[in-house]
């Protein structure tokens, strides 16, 4: 009798391992995955601007909103690889207190590339998440129209190192919730008409999307 009983707690733990295992391999083996998601950064650009007899560019800063994704290529169980890519875009618009005043639509566009190494660990059975530094490069351009004359800018292009911290929420083996945070910092560069202005800008990002294992 207590044989038989032994044998019957055996196998129950037996079963109850095997899901409980195959469930831990959906986060803890470090797949390479795909993410493609929508994401919010900083676009830099310029202004030109006089001071005394001289003209310069000034800086500017705004808000714009990216199309990524991200390939993580495992290296060992808890490091990877990770490459991204990103279209961004702004778009805001002035409209004057008086009808005579033109109505000015400034709209932008930039590329972003990055190249990092990840940390990767994980928290449960289907929580993974990832940390690590990067370099990235991003260059991007403008575009004013006053009240329908239109002028395009120069590219200013930006070299920063970037350090994020994010994570895998996985639904099922093969597919997931991705979102990430970070911070840039490095220096940009323009050049307009002989003019030309060089800057250290910083920023956060932010990104979430789907990803998908393989």
């Amino acid at each position: 009798m207590n044989r038989a009983l032994i044998g019957v707690i055996a196998l129950g733990v037996a079963a109850c391992a095997v899901p409980a295992y195959a469930q831990s391999e959906t986060a803890s083996a470090m797949k390479n995955r795909l993410s493609i998601g929508l994401g919010q950064g900083t676009a830099d650009g310029y202004a030109p601007t006089s001071v005394g007899t001289g003209t310069y560019l000034a800086p500017t800063t705004s808000p714009e909103t990216n199309v990524n994704a991200e390939y993580w290529r495992s290296l060992s169980p808890d490091y990877a690889l990770a490459i991204s890519g990103a279209y961004g875009f702004s778009s805001m618009n002035w409209k004057g207190a008086t009808s005579a005043d033109p109505e000015i639509d400034a709209t932008g566009t930039s590329l972003k590339f990055r190249l990092g190494v990840d940390k990767v660990g994980n928290v449960g059975d289907r929580l993974q998440f990832f940390l690590g530094p990067g370099v990235e490069y991003w260059s991007g351009e403008q575009k004013l129209d006053v009240g329908g004359s239109e002028t395009e800018s120069e590219s200013v292009t930006r070299f920063g190192v970037s350090g994020r911290i994010g994570g895998f929420m996985m639904l099922s083996e093969t597919v997931g919730i991705m979102g990430q945070v970070g911070h840039t910092f490095g220096v940009a560069k323009v050049d307009d008409s002989g003019a030309e202005t060089s800057w250290w800008p910083n920023s956060f990002q932010a990104s979430w999307g789907l990803a998908f294992g393989f």
